[in-house]
This record gives structure tokens, sequence and C-alpha cells, in this order.
């Protein structure tokens, strides 16, 4: 969103409908704008209805409470090369090795299947790293049983002609 927008919305209330008109390119796309799309310097016009509102976390917006988060460039750049500092370090505390992997392996996120709307945990047997294994060991076990038991057979008896004689008595003998 532009910033134009987010101040626009912030004084808008539930089922409210209105036409937001940000003529200022500073609160707007500026004066690069967006090309081809968004000519610089463009006056934008957005038809907003809000229909419902939902408290949630600060994504350090320009229209945000918290004057601390990193809005200029350099303060973006001061933010990105701390957390590569962060990680940095962290990165030379981290073990090698089997017991590197398996601390790893703990933080390894499959899909969203197996929680709730909630984000509640799964019960243990619908963890991905216990339900993925089970399923190929169960599939696995079947296929076997299945070849062993004899369901899977090859059709019809073998059978040779003239030229698989020719081919058994003259080259691989």
């Amino acid at each position: 969103m532009v910033d134009g927008w987010e101040y626009a919305i912030q004084t808008m209330r539930t089922g409210e409908r209105s036409i937001v008109r940000v003529s200022d390119p500073k609160y707007g796309y500026g004066s690069v704008g967006i090309p081809p799309i968004i000519p610089p310097n463009s006056v934008i016009e957005m038809d907003l209805e809000i229909l419902g509102v939902e408290a949630g976390v600060d994504l350090g917006t320009i229209a945000s409470a918290d004057p601390l988060k990193p809005r200029t460039p350099a303060s973006i750049a001061e933010a990105y090369n701390t957390r590569r500092e962060r990680a940095a370090l962290e990165a030379a505390n981290q073990k090698e090795g089997l017991e590197g992997f398996l601390e790893r392996a703990k933080s390894f996120y499959f899909f969203g299947f197996f929680e709730g709307e909630t984000g509640q945990a799964a019960p243990w047997y619908l963890r991905p790293s216990i339900t993925f294994p089970l399923a190929f060991l169960v599939v696995g076990a079947a296929f076997a049983v299945t070849l062993l038991g004899g369901a899977i057979t090859e059709r019809g008896a073998p059978v040779t002609d003239e030229l698989d004689e020719i081919i058994f008595n003259n080259f691989l003998l």
C-alpha cells in the first residue's frame, strides 16, 4: 500500500466506503511512479470500503505508532546489517556433523496441514516427522507382502522361439 492509503484507512470505520484521492506524490508512488503502469507524480484515486477490522500486529508502516521502525533507506540498511551480524554469530555457534543436523531437523516445518486454525499443535501421530515416514513404511510393507504373496507375477509362462535358441546357442555359449 502507499502511505496515503494507510493514513486514510486509519480514519475510516467498519462499513464505511470512501473514495481516497492521494494528490501528493510523497504519499503515493513518488516522482518515480511504476512505469509503464503508473506515471511519475501521479494522482492516485481508489475506492475503499472497510468490511471488517481485526486488531493485529504493528507492521512498521509509515502510519505506524512506533517511530523506531526502520523507514528510511539508511535505517533499513542498518537494520539489515544488524540482522546479518546476528545471523553470522548464530552461524558461528552452530554445531556440526550429526549433532548439528539433528538440531536443524528439529526446526523443519512441513506445510500447515497438521495444525489447527488456532495454531495449536496436532496430536503426535499427525506430526509430519512421524506421519510421512510411517506412510512410506506402510506402503512399502504392503508392496512387499503383495509381491511375496504372489499377487504380482509375470503374466504367462516364459516362451522361447527360434530366435531365442539362435541367440542362446551362438552368442551366450
